[in-house]
């Protein structure tokens, strides 16, 4: 008889003492309140409850999310006070042309009519060029040593057009090649996926180079245009890339 009242003291007495512990330890644990609840639910049962991995690591993800939205923050101020974004880029001169800058997009598109001639130039920011960013590093010209790729199309009607691969930087404006292109395959261009295109433009005579510069020129892609395209893309590098960053914080903060 002894023996069964021990046992019943005992079997009282070792759930009282595991809500005891248990409270005990929700008065430590971070994520005590939240789960405090469901807690006394399963110590009423009798059974211990542990946090499961998917809401430890909802609470990890909120405080890396946190982290990282600060960081986004640094960056985005960090970008509008170094590098603030010029409101008016202006040319040196007229520009013939209408620019396309669609926000979100790396090119822009400039187009003209000249006679019976449809001009397209496509913009592209290029790389910088070290030897020239070396020898203005004591300038306050800010496009100095920055280069953009033109793709520059010459069409009559919807016939044959004549493409040229342009680069332009600060003082100089280059041909880097050129071709007569169809806007529609021809049965040679779909037998042979490689057409011929001429040489490089450098190994062309230097009377046929110095005259298809001028070709160009007379059309607008001029040593002035090129020194404004300069400075309009920092302009807009530096706009998309705080947009793409406010994208980033916008996504994340959701």
């Amino acid at each position: 008889m002894a023996l069964f009242y021990c046992r019943r003291a005992a079997s009282f007495l070792a759930p009282v003492a595991f809500r005891a512990l248990k409270q005990q330890r929700l008065i430590h644990s971070a994520l005590g309140a939240a789960f405090q609840n469901r807690c006394r639910s399963e110590i009423t049962k009798g059974a211990a409850w542990v946090p499961s991995r998917a809401a430890t690591a909802t609470a990890a993800k909120s405080k890396y999310e946190e982290n990282l939205l600060a960081v986004l923050d640094e960056e985005i101020q960090c970008a509008i006070e170094s590098d603030p974004p010029t409101q008016d880029v202006k040319p040196e001169g007229n520009i013939p042309f209408e620019i396309e800058d669609l926000p979100g997009v790396q090119t822009i598109t400039l187009r003209r009519k000249y006679g019976n001639e449809e001009i397209k130039v496509e913009v592209l920011s290029g790389d910088v060029d070290s030897d020239n960013a070396e020898e203005g590093s004591g300038s306050d010209t800010t496009s100095e040593g920055i280069q953009v790729n033109l793709t520059v199309t010459v069409a009559k009607g919807g016939g044959p057009f004549l493409e040229f691969i342009c680069t332009g930087c600060s003082g100089e404006v280059s041909i880097e090649g050129m071709a007569v292109k169809h806007k529609q395959p021809t049965e040679a261009e779909a037998v042979d996926p490689i057409p011929y295109e001429g040489p490089p433009f450098n190994d062309l005579d230097e009377n046929l180079q110095k005259g298809f510069h001028k070709y160009l020129e007379v059309r607008g892609i001029t040593l002035s245009l090129s020194n404004y395209l300069c400075e309009y893309m920092i302009n807009k590098e530096s706009k998309e890339y705080t947009n793409w960053l406010k994208n980033l914080k916008e996504f994340v903060e959701k």
